[in-house]
């Protein structure tokens, strides 16, 4: 029984295949995640002005999301078959659990893959408040020199600067949590966001890096709005294309 449950596994286990719908709406986790309270653990605002400015996103040195989703899909199918056919699986674990692990790290790459669509950030400090505007999704914020808190019945968002990198932290209920890692070179000419996205419950946790170069914005004569079908929608001379 257990080799054919391993053998129907290998056959059935595609990306495609274990990208059910998730079991909580995506569209409701992002807007969760935009009103998670921001606190940084810092001492003084100055430690990030190499961070501000415009970044647009470098493609040719970014990772592209569902490549490292099939990537990381294949790594852990291998290590659940791995472990069946030698018998080294763990206590309680069945080729069904198995599976569900396997849909659980799609559900967290779908996740990942709307969080780090930003194609432009804006990072920028008002008063004592950091800020990472992203194009398209939302914003990351943190409060220089606060304190690290606990939202009640909704969540936390924590900052600080480990290792030369800026790093947000944000957690919701029942062990969820997704980590971005703002890392300058050492010209200060690319920003590197690293995301990781992990879960209670999923063995492997889903991460993308994406890398961006600093740009100066030309808003005169351009008018952008946001529409539901296109998202931003952007011209010259206040007329719309299509």
């Amino acid at each position: 029984m257990r080799k054919a449950l391993a053998h129907a596994l290998a056959l059935g286990a595609s990306v495609r295949e274990m990208a059910r719908p998730m079991s909580f709406s995506l569209k409701a986790w992002l807007v969760l995640l935009g009103l998670l309270p921001s606190l940084l653990w810092a001492n003084d605002a100055s430690e990030f002005s190499a961070y501000l400015g415009h970044w647009e996103i470098d493609f040719s040195a970014s990772e592209s999301p569902n490549d490292k989703l099939r990537y990381l899909y294949d790594v852990t199918l291998s290590d659940h078959q791995r472990r069946m056919a030698s018998g080294q699986n763990r206590i309680g674990e069945t080729p069904f659990q198995a599976i569900n692990d396997l849909r659980g790290l799609v559900n967290l790459g779908r996740l990942g893959e709307q969080i780090t669509r930003t194609a432009v950030l804006n990072v920028r400090m008002q008063g004592n408040t950091l800020y990472v505007d992203r194009d398209d999704n939302f914003s990351l914020r943190c409060e220089v020199g606060g304190i690290a808190e606990e939202a009640e019945n909704l969540g936390y968002s924590r900052c600080r600067i480990s290792d030369r990198a800026l790093v947000f932290w944000l957690g919701l209920p029942g062990g969820f949590g997704i980590e971005h890692r703002l890392i300058l070179s050492e010209r200060g000419d690319r920003l590197s966001i690293a995301t990781t996205v992990a879960a209670d419950g999923v063995s492997q946790a889903f991460s993308v890096s994406r890398v961006y170069q600093p740009f100066e914005p030309v808003t005169e004569g351009i008018q952008c709005q946001y529409t539901l079908g296109k998202g931003k929608v952007c011209s010259l001379n206040g007329g719309l294309n299509d």
